[in-house]
């Protein structure tokens, strides 16, 4: 013990001897027993059973081995991340016998992938989507012909429309879609008039975004049905239900496939779903969404990677994700509830060039098929499974892949409020330590004072860290580097944080020693939270959310019942309690960490196709919310340190991250698998008046923006490769005046940019639209007939004073949104099986105009004709523009013709 340890120790000393006189207290000496007078809590506090007073200073440990200590907490981190990403080993088809029904192969798996693929993309509605579709079908009616049990394929073709509203609610019109379809006969087998007996569904989909493979979205999933009812059909004994194997042709229309296989005479039987999808590629599919507790009560019993957190279900229904599965159309449509299921790592290959084949690693696959092949045999053989069930809340999350725990909300709430009460009874454990008396309650509060003050301090100096950076560095940077969001946001918080608390301490006179100020520090953020779950356990909108306090609270109420008491028995140096403290964090923290991997792989990505000025915001904003929870596993453990030349470790700390911060770091890679999204147009927009003469014509190429930088990078590139176009990126007046911005698209942004070129390749046939109005009364009704590509959108604008009151679409009539004070009705319009020529549309709007009113114009209508996977009829000037971009750049272009007319 240094000099200043024995001076403050003796003042603490003096202080604590004071306030128990005034307390009436008897007082223990250094020199004397006094165990005839001593009361049995002071006997318990100034004593162990080496009668040595714990009072006496604890050896700090050395401000350096904060070094340490970031440096054991960071490899935590990647031994997680390893956790994360292990994969089984490989099955090959050599490893398995002939009647082996129960072992899933990737190497069969991977063959099936290949033919799925073909190495193009496969969009709903071109011909090699098509081509693609008879290989499908070929492929399942070779595994009914080799099959032990009863199986049956076919090829859906159906039309319909329905009503569905993302961040622009619209009506989703199909024609002619395709779905490839299989059902494995269970014992619940066909009903007497052709319907299915109970069965459970697998759906995933096999078509593609334009420009993108689509290797793990979705032919991962796909493949791994092809390879589940391959083994489930080679069985000799039939599974309890029915199991329908769904490929289903146009869910990236958006969701048409799946709406379209409503209507299929074997979906009647269908009481369950395991949806399959993709948002990233490569390491465990990850449950997001689940609105029956059965399959969840089957997936915890079978999978033996479990991934699983109920976080994602809010993250999707909050919107903060920018995407849907057809999970949406089984649970809003169908009636029809289970379990929804998705790859969500490696977020920035999704939707481009790089969601290739080559890049799925060894094993991912094989881990995709054991999750499935498990889970589905155990579910078509679930008696329970016969009858449907009204969709219910179900909470869960796994610890590091081990294990899942699960329940329902109303249990939640009382799991949630068990664990804060277990927390706060741990509080009340502390104060037997200290004695149970006003002293030791007023430190109790002066401590809950410094947690709070230390994070908010954190937060405000991350909050400035964020915003310097925005302004002064490239936003998006983490995007190649996700662990930069180390480094930038998390080591921040934690230094200030701890270094807030660090001083807090030094300047607070309560009489404790080292350790017990630790506990007293601990049992302060126990507190806390307890306080705080106790309260948000009767909010039941958060049931899926709160275990994210209720798991790493009962460990840490676990782990201080063990350190109090170590305390209280045991004379432990500085070095024996942190290495006691860090061994007990170690299963909350790696929770937390475990978490953390998973949102980052989520929302990193997801930052970087966001059209937000600065989606460093988004990112830190998240970070710093992560680095918070893992700090309040640990928070205390820090005053465990000394004083003396903390400035060296913090310095250092410090100097590092300021370097990382400002070092130039590559955003993109030109050779690797982060690109940067574009989406381009090139347009032409033509407007009609009432006698079919063209009064305007535009031509030239929107690009949209996607990330922070897209508009500035096309100028840029431009530039340095002396392509002259003009160009303008203010499009305020035209979306004042025009729906959707008089652009080619229906979502269109204010920050776009228009460059002004020569005209698409023309069309064949030429996109048209022809209205046919008749009157009666004050009704007057439009017959029209649109010509157009396979994927087309369509908006209606009534006049003013004109209403519109019916169309023929099955889809309610709504609108979509308003536009100077009058509704939009919007439809989206897909031919989604190629077919040559294309079917004419037809459709009639019936609207309520006065007959004043009738002589003139009553509807402006916008035909907006895509062509998004036509790369064979770029005209040389749009090629000459697409080379001039940098190879890092992913651009997803549309040939669009917009056509504006009044009826």
């Amino acid at each position: 013990m240094d000099i200043e340890e024995y001076n403050s120790y003796s003042r603490k000393r003096t202080n604590e001897f004071m306030n128990l006189r005034a307390e009436g207290a008897s007082l223990p000496t250094f020199h004397i027993e006094e165990e005839r007078v001593e009361k049995p809590w002071q006997k318990m506090f100034y004593q162990n059973k080496k009668k040595r007073s714990l009072l006496e200073p604890t050896k700090p440990v050395p401000s350096i081995g904060l070094l340490l200590i970031l440096g054991a907490y960071l490899t935590l981190g990647y031994l997680t991340q390893l956790i994360e990403d292990d994969m089984p080993k490989v099955v090959n088809e050599l490893d398995i016998q002939t009647d082996d029904t129960d072992t899933f192969s990737e190497e069969a798996a991977k063959k099936f992938l290949h033919e799925i693929l073909g190495g193009a993309p496969r969009v709903a509605g071109t011909e090699f989507h098509y081509e693609k579709t008879q290989d499908l079908k070929t492929l399942l009616d070779s595994i009914a012909e080799q099959a032990n049990l009863p199986v049956k394929t076919d090829w859906q073709f159906v039309s319909g429309d329905y009503w569905i509203k993302f961040n622009i609610a619209y009506v989703n019109c199909y024609q002619n879609l395709s779905n490839i379809v299989a059902i494995l006969e269970g014992e619940s087998g066909f009903k007497p008039n052709g319907e299915t007996g109970t069965s459970l569904l697998v759906n995933c989909h096999h078509d593609s975004v334009p420009f993108a493979i689509g290797a793990s979205d979705n032919g991962v999933f796909c493949a791994v049905m092809l390879e589940t009812l391959s083994k489930l059909s080679r069985r000799k004994k039939k599974l309890k239900h029915n199991v329908v194997f769904l490929f289903n042709g146009a869910e990236e229309n958006p969701l048409q496939g799946s709406h379209g296989f409503l209507q299929h005479p074997w979906f009647k039987g269908v009481t369950n779903v395991i949806n399959l999808d993709a948002a990233g590629m490569n390491g465990k599919p990850a449950v997001f969404q689940v609105t029956d507790p059965r399959l969840m009560s089957a997936y915890q019993r079978v999978v033996p990677r479990p991934n699983a957190q109920s976080f994602g279900e809010f993250l999707f229904r909050s919107g903060l994700i920018p995407s849907d599965t057809d999970f949406r159309i089984w649970r809003d449509f169908g009636d029809i509830h289970g379990i929804d299921i998705a790859f969500t790592k490696w977020g920035t290959v999704y939707h481009t060039r790089n969601d290739r084949p080559e890049l799925i690693k060894d094993g991912v696959v094989q881990n995709a098929g054991n999750l499935l092949l498990g889970l589905v045999k155990t579910l078509a053989d679930t008696e329970e499974l016969e009858t449907k069930v009204p969709p219910s809340q179900v909470v869960y999350y796994d610890f590091l892949n081990l294990f899942v725990i699960s329940y329902g909300a109303t249990v939640s709430q009382q799991v949630d409020a068990a664990v804060a009460v277990f927390a706060l009874i741990t509080v009340v454990y502390y104060l037997s330590l200290v004695g149970f008396r006003r002293s030791s309650l007023i430190n109790l509060l002066s401590s809950i004072g410094g947690r709070v003050l230390s994070a908010v301090v954190g937060i405000a100096v991350v909050v400035f860290v964020v915003l310097v950076l925005a302004a002064t560095t490239p936003q998006l940077r983490y995007l190649s580097r996700p662990w930069l969001v180390v480094p930038l946001y998390w080591i921040p918080y934690l230094m200030i944080s701890m270094l807030t608390s660090i001083i807090y301490d030094s300047n607070t006179k309560c009489g404790l020693n080292r350790s017990l100020r630790t506990l007293q520090a601990m049992s302060s953020t126990r507190l806390l939270l307890g306080l705080s779950l106790l309260i948000l356990s009767f909010v039941s909108g958060l049931a899926s959310l709160r275990y994210i306090l209720t798991v790493p609270l009962f460990l840490m109420s676990i782990g201080s019942l063990v350190s109090i008491t170590a305390v209280r028995y045991f004379r432990l140096t500085g070095w024996q309690h942190l290495a006691l403290e860090c061994a007990l964090s170690l299963p909350s923290v790696m929770f937390y960490m475990s978490m953390a991997l998973r949102l980052d792989a989520i929302m990193v990505p997801t930052a970087g196709r966001t059209p937000a000025n600065y989606p460093d915001y988004i990112v830190g904003g998240l970070n710093l919310l992560l680095a918070f929870l893992v700090s309040i596993t640990v928070s205390g453990i820090e005053l465990l340190f000394s004083r003396k030349r903390l400035w060296l470790p913090m310095g250092l700390v410090a100097a590092s991250c300021v370097v990382l911060m400002y070092v130039p770091v590559t955003i993109y890679e030109d050779d690797g698998v982060v690109t940067q999204r574009h989406s381009w147009f090139h347009s032409e927009i033509i407007t009609y008046d009432m006698k079919m003469t063209v009064v305007n014509r535009t031509t030239g190429v929107l690009v949209t923006r996607q990330d922070a930088h897209t508009l500035k990078d096309v100028k840029a590139a431009l530039v340095d490769r002396n392509v002259v176009v003009n160009y303008t990126s203010d499009l305020t007046a035209d979306c004042r005046d025009h729906v959707f911005c008089n652009l080619p698209m229906y979502r269109p942004r204010h920050d776009a940019l228009f460059l002004y070129t020569e005209p698409p390749a023309r069309f064949e046939p030429e996109p048209s639209l022809n209205a046919t109005r008749s009157c009666a009364g004050d009704v007057c009704t439009l017959s029209c007939i649109m010509i157009g590509t396979a994927h087309n959108t369509l908006t209606f604008h009534p006049q003013p004073g004109v209403e519109l009151v019916a169309w023929s679409l099955a889809a309610p009539v709504k609108a979509s949104q308003h536009h100077q004070d009058r509704p939009i009705y919007l439809i989206t319009h897909s031919v989604a099986t190629y077919s040559q020529p294309l079917p004419p549309y037809h459709f009639t709007l019936t609207l309520k105009v006065n007959e004043t009113h009738q002589a003139g114009a009553i509807l402006e209508v916008s035909h907006h004709a895509h062509l998004i996977s036509h790369p064979q009829l770029f005209t040389e000037g749009y090629r000459s523009l697409l080379a001039a971009m940098p190879s890092h750049a992913h651009i997803a272009s549309t040939i669009s013709i917009r056509s504006n007319y009044l009826f």
